[in-house]
């Protein structure tokens, strides 16, 4: 899991690498990374949204099978999965999204954590020279200050490189070991967004501490106006639960977790909730479940449609009746509905039938006149010769 973890967050650091040289700010880069993942996941959001809808639309029937199913659960498990095949549907379906979430996490936080190995993709190990640097580094007192997690050494390393402020000679670094520190030296430049120390630790005594409100504000309110737009607020208040609670507990979740973890993380907190309520009202507005149920239900009319009308074309070839039109004289436009088309298709089909009947029966009928005709010809002629 360490190893999956450090390619996702190798990952990412070239995505962060590549902001950075763009707009040469780390804070920045951070910004837009967060929005470049929500773009990425923006269709799998979508495919959410449909299986929600779908799940949904299937309540109803669901509830139908419980009751006839009820007291036979293996029964009961069978005709929902039954029914979960035939729509087209799957309970997990929309949880993707949701358990992406973790390694999009935990990828940048190696990526903010490891900025050596990650992002810059600095080799420590084979690195003699490198190594040998950093090794000195870690010697310096008035420069390196140790942290008692090693998790954070790469960034005490960053650290420290910015406090020696380009000075190498008075350290005593040879020429090919500034030539090594100076693409960590640019970087740690940086970190500074807005004043704030995107590596260091939230404390009360330092600026980072800004950021851990910000962030309790941005999750809770975030979380508030995206159970509006969804509309999951009356759903809450329906089973007893108070989304405002909600909120607030996962304000303070986020604020807690801030005070642990640098800076950078929260400010990927802080811009992720403040994207969510935008994507949602997208989504709810594009792709809500009324939206999405009555395109499913028109192409549920539509198929049923075309099979009446297969249906019917087969009777009445059996009979031996002729179409004067074929079923599809036109093929349905793109911005048309399926189940007009098809209604359509089948009342142009009926018509057709009807015609060709009616014009049998007059020929019928006529044909009887001609024989009746005939008929009271030959009376009259009979009687003429009484």
């Amino acid at each position: 899991m360490d190893a999956l973890f450090n390619f996702i967050g190798s990952i990412f650091g070239y995505v962060l690498l590549f902001f950075n040289n763009v707009f040469g700010n780390f804070g920045v880069s951070i910004i837009f990374f967060t929005l470049f993942t929500r773009l990425l996941m923006f269709p799998l959001t979508i495919k959410q949204q449909k299986g929600m809808a779908g799940m949904q639309r299937l309540q109803p029937k669901m509830k139908e099978l419980q009751e006839k199913y009820g007291n036979d659960k293996a029964r009961y498990n069978e005709e929902v999965t039954k029914l979960y095949q035939r729509e087209g549907q799957s309970p997990t379906g929309g949880c993707l999204p949701m358990l992406l979430q973790l390694p999009i996490f935990y990828g940048l936080y190696r990526a903010i954590c490891m900025p050596l190995t990650c992002t810059l993709h600095l080799n420590l190990t084979e690195n003699a020279v490198l190594s040998s640097a950093i090794a000195r580094i870690k010697t310096l007192s008035d420069v390196y200050t140790s942290t008692s997690s090693s998790f954070y050494s790469q960034i005490n390393v960053i650290d420290a490189v910015r406090n020696i402020g380009g000075n190498y000679a008075k350290y005593g670094f040879t020429s090919s070991e500034v030539a090594e520190l100076q693409p960590i030296y640019e970087l740690s430049k940086q970190f500074n967004f807005l004043g704030i120390d995107l590596l260091s630790i939230a404390k009360f005594w330092n600026p980072a501490i800004i950021l851990t409100f910000v962030v309790f504000f941005a999750s809770a309110g975030g979380m508030l106006l995206t159970n509006k737009l969804t509309g999951a607020v009356n759903q809450s208040q329906m089973q007893g639960c108070s989304p405002n609670m909600m909120g607030i507990s996962m304000g303070l979740m986020s604020a807690w977790i801030s005070l642990s973890v640098p800076s950078a993380m929260a400010l990927y907190w802080t811009c992720s909730s403040l994207f969510a309520p935008a994507q949602s009202w997208v989504v709810n507005k594009y792709y809500n479940a009324a939206i999405l149920n009555a395109k499913s239900e028109a192409q549920r009319l539509a198929k049923i449609k075309l099979e009446e009308e297969s249906v019917i074309s087969a009777t009445y070839a059996r009979k031996g009746v002729k179409k004067f039109a074929p079923i599809y004289a036109l093929p349905p436009s793109a911005n048309e509905d399926p189940a007009v088309n098809a209604a359509t298709e089948t009342v142009s089909f009926d018509a057709d039938v009807n015609a060709q009947t009616n014009r049998k029966n007059t020929a019928s009928k006529k044909k009887k006149g001609g024989n009746n005709s005939k008929q009271s010809s030959s009376d009259y002629q009979g009687k003429k010769k009484k």
